[in-house]
């Protein structure tokens, strides 16, 4: 086993192994003593952590969906990812579910409002 300490999104996704929501604010606590940096600082970098978890997924399923990489950049774009990544990271909203919003957002410009997905209609 080597010595060596996770660094960046693989330590940040080692603290979110197994954990709940309330663990979030405490999760900030513990970029900052890995960073040395101010909570303020950790708060900026978990919920950058968690915006690219939420780009990863929206484009996973965008692109299943029969999306061009191209138009889903553009989405994404004109998206505040990071409103919904700030969220994550106080407990408010999971990853799967602020993706959930952005791509029923994507889902309805694309099919020019006429949501015929089953999921998207379950959960909507």
């Amino acid at each position: 086993m080597s010595d060596t300490k996770n660094r960046g999104k693989t330590a940040i996704g080692e603290m979110h192994r197994d954990s709940t929501r309330e663990d979030e604010m405490r999760l900030d606590l513990q970029i900052a003593d890995m960073y040395e940096v101010e909570l303020v600082e950790a708060t900026e970098i978990h919920a950058n952590y968690h915006t690219e978890k939420i780009i990863e997924i929206l484009k996973r399923r965008a692109l299943q969906n029969g999306m061009s990489a191209q138009r889903v950049e553009e989405f994404i774009n004109m998206m505040d990812v990071n409103s919904l990544a700030r969220q994550i990271a106080e407990g408010k909203l999971s990853d799967a579910g602020a993706a959930d919003i952005l791509f029923r957002g994507i889902y309805s410009a694309e099919s020019n409002g006429k949501d015929n997905d089953r999921h998207i209609n379950f959960y909507g």
